[in-house]
């Protein structure tokens, strides 16, 4: 419930941040650099966030970013100029670091097996804050274009008074000392200890590919939307409560299964080519209503694909460095975050043919399958089907 709040808050106002920024008079280059505001301040705050949550405990660094995340919606509310755009999404950006610790505390109350299945859980309650939060945006925004961002302030108000009552800290054994050393904030030394693992360098890099060509469309798609496919915001809610739907009913239904008769590799390979596929599609469709097929297989592939990944990540590591590894991938996607929502403008900036954004994505997924072999043909510590091994959970 206190996840499905936080999420609810996020989906109503993203996909509504780029019409903010047009409406302003930016153009699509100048939307995707507001755009990876937030990640560039991320990429710093996140791991420094991974570490106070090991020393300080989950709790209070949950209701620290939350607070962040809703005093940037209330300035997102009151945006009349750029400049306050800017500042929504610094403050959001450099103390919001919550999904950091959502994933770290997750990992605290679950057993490896049990991590696969909760993770997909975990994505299916985003799925469904991605249903609520487009439907109840849709429905503010004949009021007052700004009536979605003050329901995501109370959302996220919400959020922190449930963490308030109702959260149990996760960790009993905190760290003693904390020291915060420019390796912290960006996470060179423990990144190159990570990936003298082969198994851990191996899903880091899967994992970067992965969210560079997810980022690269799904950060610029409201752009994309409105240039080349010619839709209004309206239409622009309609898609993404479509791909939530779709991403619950996945996840709700079908991972179980599909966990139950093929291994993890062979689940993430059929979600990293649904997400393939999802964007040769793209190139071709143009017509409103047929977007929905593409997004079917968007929604099937990340539903599936994510929560594989991130559970293979915390597997191949001690429980302890839990947060330090989550802190050092959630920067590596940082570092994806940036660049995209940038490359993606550029490339939605006319004269450039707003196709080729769907190409490159396709292209970039592809080259998972290329160093495949390398990223997972060796056996992790956790077990290859968790699902079989705690039916109960």
């Amino acid at each position: 419930m206190i996840q499905f709040t936080e999420i609810l808050g996020f989906s109503s106002v993203m996909p509504l941040i780029p019409v903010l920024g047009t409406g302003l008079g930016l153009n699509e280059f100048q939307v995707g650099l507001i755009l990876s505001i937030f990640s560039l301040c991320q990429l710093f705050a996140s791991p420094i966030t991974g570490k106070l949550s090991d020393r300080f405990g989950r709790k209070p660094l949950l209701l620290f970013s939350q607070t962040s995340t809703l005093i940037g919606f209330l300035l997102l509310g009151f945006a009349n100029n750029v400049w306050i755009l800017v500042a929504a999404r610094l403050v959001d950006g450099l103390l919001g670091s919550n999904m950091t610790v959502t994933q770290a505390y997750i990992s605290d109350v679950t057993t490896p097996k049990q991590r696969t299945k909760i993770y997909g859980y975990s994505s299916a309650v985003f799925g469904a804050g991605l249903i609520f939060g487009p439907t109840i945006s849709g429905m503010l925004l004949p009021i007052h274009p700004s009536a979605p961002f003050f329901f995501a302030a109370g959302v996220s108000l919400l959020s922190i008074i449930l963490v308030s009552i109702f959260l149990p800290e996760s960790i009993t054994t905190k760290e003693n000392k904390l020291s915060l050393k420019f390796g912290d904030i960006i996470p060179i030394k423990e990144t190159k200890r990570f990936i003298k693992s082969p198994e851990v360098r191996g899903i880091l890099t899967s994992f970067f590919i992965y969210g560079f060509a997810f980022f690269l469309f799904i950060s610029t798609f409201s752009l994309y939307s409105l240039n080349y496919l010619k839709v209004t915001p309206q239409q622009i809610v309609f898609y993404m409560i479509w791909i939530g739907v779709l991403r619950v009913l996945f996840q709700s239904v079908l991972i179980t299964p599909i966990l139950k008769r093929v291994s993890e590799n062979m689940a993430l390979k059929l979600g990293i080519f649904a997400l393939a596929l999802t964007m040769a599609l793209l190139i071709f469709i143009t017509n409103f209503w047929i977007v929905f097929i593409p997004l079917s297989f968007l929604s099937f592939g990340s539903g599936i694909a994510r929560p594989i990944l991130t559970s293979k990540l915390t597997k191949v590591v001690k429980r302890e460095e839990t947060g330090s590894i989550l802190g050092v991938n959630n920067s590596l996607h940082s570092v994806a975050q940036i660049i995209t929502p940038i490359l993606g403008g550029f490339l939605l900036t006319p004269p450039s043919p707003p196709q080729i954004l769907p190409l490159l994505s396709a292209i970039i997924f592809s080259l998972i399958f290329v160093i495949w072999r390398w990223a997972f043909v060796k056996p992790f510590r956790g077990k290859e089907n968790p699902i079989l091994e705690d039916s109960n959970l």
